[in-house]
């Protein structure tokens, strides 16, 4: 009985350090903290715009479909326009990135602006 619960204990240990390298290595693909500019190849889509009150607008914002998720561009940060861009929306695009944490809206000094959105979003450096 005692070598049984060793053998499970052991298990135990050994499945919760293989987990931290799992996070470790998934964190490693779309990083806040990683302030160096990365390649990635996604598609970039169009979203509609919802305000603070949950109302769809007619403007539509666009995003980098990576994989699973969507990241928002900002494009006042970003050194290409969204007319530079338009013509690929919903197809691939190579495209030198980099990934912050922030406000989404905050480009100007005019606060009246701003959605409170914030959270992890795309600023495009160039496409490749």
């Amino acid at each position: 009985m005692k070598k049984l619960i060793y053998i499970l204990l052991i298990t135990l240990i050994s499945s919760c350090n293989n987990s931290k390298d799992v996070i470790s290595t998934q964190s490693k693909g779309l990083s806040m903290s990683d302030a160096k500019p990365n390649i990635y190849n996604c598609q970039l889509i169009e979203k509609e715009f919802v305000n603070k009150g949950g109302k769809i607008t007619t403007f539509k914002e666009l995003y980098l479909r990576c994989s699973v998720q969507d990241y928002f561009i900002k494009l006042c940060e970003s050194n290409l326009t969204r007319d530079e861009l338009e013509p690929y929306i919903n197809k691939g695009i190579s495209v030198e990135v980099e990934i912050k944490d922030g406000l989404w809206d905050h480009c100007s000094e005019n606060e009246a602006e701003v959605q409170s959105r914030m959270g992890t979003y795309i600023v495009i450096k160039s496409i490749q």
